[in-house]
């Protein structure tokens, strides 16, 4: 059984999150919490296997980081999280605080669960959105490194892990954006590019996972990273670079 606490400080919200989750045979709720002071209260009879935090709430990255030092085997899934650019630098620092995964304000409820149990898989979910904002985040960072350990595997989760098919973090990027509907001249603008470099992505993602039409992109499952629940890595549809 996957125990599972939720901060978030509108009740009817971990209300009803609370009733989706126990609604799944391998997950529980063993805890509520309406602020981070309550939530590392409830940390000392009880370690959950994941914990779920409002991003919208006040002092979120220290929230964070107090229940980082405090229960280090939680993983943690920040839900309801903004799109909006001003927010860039905030999803970048809880990445690299240690947050497990990402949902973004967008996505239906229900992704909640399968975040969870992507969470406990040691994947990273996070939508193709909070992917592109930790990219164009990191770019505008000075030279110092790509990113973080911590963050670099937002952008290359859900691959093959025994090393079929592992795309590098843009082509994970890029293939995203596909599924995305975004033709190459859009991802060129997104990604700050030439249209040439991402035709070359493409190829290489085509190459590499041994598919061939991009109308199939919808059917890729590359799990942990805003595709289909469910999967090894493996891609079951394809891309192409047109």
């Amino acid at each position: 059984m996957i125990d599972v606490m939720l901060v978030a400080p509108v009740r009817a919200y971990r209300d009803a999150l609370s009733a989706l989750i126990d609604s799944d045979d391998e997950l529980r709720v063993v805890a509520h919490a309406e602020s981070g002071a309550e939530a590392l209260a409830r940390l000392a009879p009880v370690t959950p296997s994941v914990t779920l935090l409002d991003f919208g709430m006040e002092h979120v990255l220290p929230i964070l980081e107090a229940l980082r030092r405090i229960a280090p085997s939680t993983q943690i899934l920040a839900f309801a999280v903004p799109i909006a650019g001003s927010q860039s630098e905030t999803i970048v620092r809880a990445a690299e605080t240690g947050v497990t995964g990402f949902i973004d304000a967008d996505q239906p409820i229900a992704d909640v669960v399968q975040a969870i149990h992507l969470a406990v898989r040691g994947q990273c979910p996070c939508s193709p959105r909070i992917a592109a904002t930790l990219l164009s985040a990191l770019r505008r960072r000075p030279a110092t490194g790509y990113a973080s350990n911590r963050t670099a595997e937002y952008l290359t989760a859900g691959m093959d892990r025994a090393g079929e098919a592992v795309l590098t973090p843009r082509e994970l990027l890029v293939a995203q954006l596909v599924a995305h509907g975004m033709t190459n001249r859009q991802i060129a603008g997104e990604l700050v590019v030439g249209e040439a470099t991402v035709k070359t992505h493409v190829h290489s993602v085509l190459r590499k996972l041994g598919v061939g039409h991009r109308e199939q992109i919808a059917l890729v499952d590359i799990v942990g990273v805003g595709g289909p629940a469910g999967g090894s890595g493996r891609v079951r549809g394809g891309l192409t670079a047109d």
